[in-house]
């Protein structure tokens, strides 16, 4: 399966195919260029090292917004750019700056071309990395017979990571749900997570968008052709491609071609790097999105966007003249009884709110959206998510099964309204959605043909998709 949804903190650049990778020596040359450039202010001369692939996904003038902006104005200049390590296929340096430190993953042909690049905050290696246990871990698992046993060895093998914690697991077949939790809701407080623990589900909460979407046109006040400045008016003159307008269905199945994050996400109010969109409000979307300029026609490539998505729920609210939570509560989790689903938690649900961890095993706090909760900002647990699994599964629900509906499939990526589409190996199709946070990780899926579906929540930045794709695997 290809994952689509890498997790990112501050500053992202998407990776392309590239040709074959440049040596150490070239990524030197290439870093040094770089620095040489950043430090003169001149990032042309950066956009002029790019590859043609790169300079398709983005302008010189994003490019230089992008230096100045989000790098530039919170890092200064750069004292030095040093090699660190060559790891999955990419070149890793420190950028030591005035203002603090970031870590540059570069990708170069072999003529000294970028391909790809990612600007990320420098974190510090643990010099005790937190641990559980030495390999027992807690959990309410009764491994009482052959399936317990199973999930033990899977979610075994992802807790030996010392850097992840706890994790809940929700799994329906034979017409039950079984739950299991493992690890802690906090580290170090002994206390086994349940199935009403809350989590952040970061980028699943994208399928919620999907239906909204669904509803909407259901309820005849949304077209999925409709074209996106029908919504937005005479202002939004650039979310075309020549002849061909962004519509809603575009924004849905990540080809509208709108930028996966605003470049100027760091100028917001209040910028916190680790709670990267909380104060990024919809004026700041409608400034961004009246300026943005897309690079081909929508609907042709798939290219994910987290902006996009925000920007549905933008326009979902607009039609309905309601708040986005209360949509998701009035249209899906009302209904169906998923009292813990939401954006906002009560006092009761902020007692149950797991801890989160980033990707080096330390405590980082929770992310809010701003104004972009359609891209990720639910929080729930594998109670209610176990129920809007099945519900989706069964599909009694017009827009469950509308947002299933293929709108884009290019061999590669295949989706419908948010939710990916899936063959597995055995010949089955799987309708799936993950996601990431600083601190969580998620996923949802199930297998109409095999009435199966599966969630599983954690509370670290590290992907839960290996326990997930297991489970499926035994249960197929």
């Amino acid at each position: 399966m290809k994952r689509i949804i890498p997790y990112f903190i501050l500053l992202f650049f998407p990776f392309f195919n590239h040709a074959q990778i440049g040596s150490r020596a070239v990524h030197d040359k290439v870093t040094g260029i770089i620095l040489k450039e950043y430090n003169t202010g001149n990032y042309k001369g950066i956009y002029k090292i790019l590859d043609k692939d790169f300079k398709k996904n983005i302008n010189e003038k994003e490019i230089s917004d992008f230096f100045k902006f989000n790098v530039f104005d919170l890092y200064g200049t750069i004292k030095t750019l040093s090699f660190i390590e060559f790891k999955n296929d990419q070149y890793i340096y420190l950028a030591d700056c005035k203002n603090g430190k970031l870590d540059l993953n570069i990708v170069c042909d072999i003529n000294g071309k970028i391909s790809s690049m990612q600007w990320l905050p420098h974190l510090e290696k643990l010099v005790e990395p937190p641990s559980l246990n030495t390999g027992v871990f807690k959990s309410d698992n009764p491994k009482a017979n052959a399936w317990d046993l199973k999930v033990d060895s899977v979610v075994n093998v992802f807790l030996k990571n010392p850097v992840n914690c706890g994790l809940s697991i929700a799994i329906y077949k034979n017409k039950e749900v079984q739950y299991y939790n493992y690890g802690d809701v906090k580290r170090g407080a002994n206390q086994l997570p349940t199935n009403k623990t809350i989590y952040e589900i970061g980028s699943v909460s994208k399928t919620f968008a999907g239906i909204l979407l669904a509803q909407a046109v259901i309820d005849k006040k949304m077209n999925l052709n409709d074209p996106v400045k029908k919504y937005l008016g005479a202002n939004y003159k650039y979310l075309n491609y020549k002849s061909k307008e962004v519509e809603l269905m575009h924004l849905a199945n990540h080809s509208s071609r709108v930028h996966r994050l605003p470049f100027d996400l760091m100028k917001q109010p209040d910028y916190n790097p680790l709670n990267p969109y909380a104060n990024y409000n919809k004026d700041l979307v409608m400034k961004y999105i009246s300026n943005m300029t897309i690079d081909t026609f929508p609907g042709l490539k798939s290219e994910y966007s987290n902006l996009g998505m925000g920007l549905l729920g933008i326009l979902i609210e607009s039609v309905y003249a309601k708040s986005y939570e209360d949509l998701i509560i009035e249209k899906i989790t009302g209904p169906m009884g998923m009292a813990d689903t939401r954006l906002t938690l009560n006092d009761d649900q902020k007692v149950r709110f797991a801890i989160g961890y980033d990707i080096e095993g330390k405590e980082t706090p929770y992310w809010t959206l701003g104004a972009l909760p359609g891209a990720g900002g639910i929080r729930s647990n594998t109670y209610d998510m176990m129920k809007y699994t099945i519900a989706n599964l069964i599909e009694e629900n017009p827009a469950f099964k509308l947002s299933h509906s293929s709108t884009f499939n290019d061999g590669n990526n295949n989706i419908g309204l948010a939710w990916h589409l899936f063959t597995t190996k055995r010949g089955n199709e799987l309708i799936w959605h993950n996601g990431r946070t600083a601190g969580f990780g998620s996923f949802c899926g199930f297998i109409k043909s095999k009435d199966i579906g599966i969630v599983v929540l954690g509370n670290s930045g590290n992907p839960v998709d290996q326990v997930a794709l297991g489970l499926l695997k035994l249960l197929q």
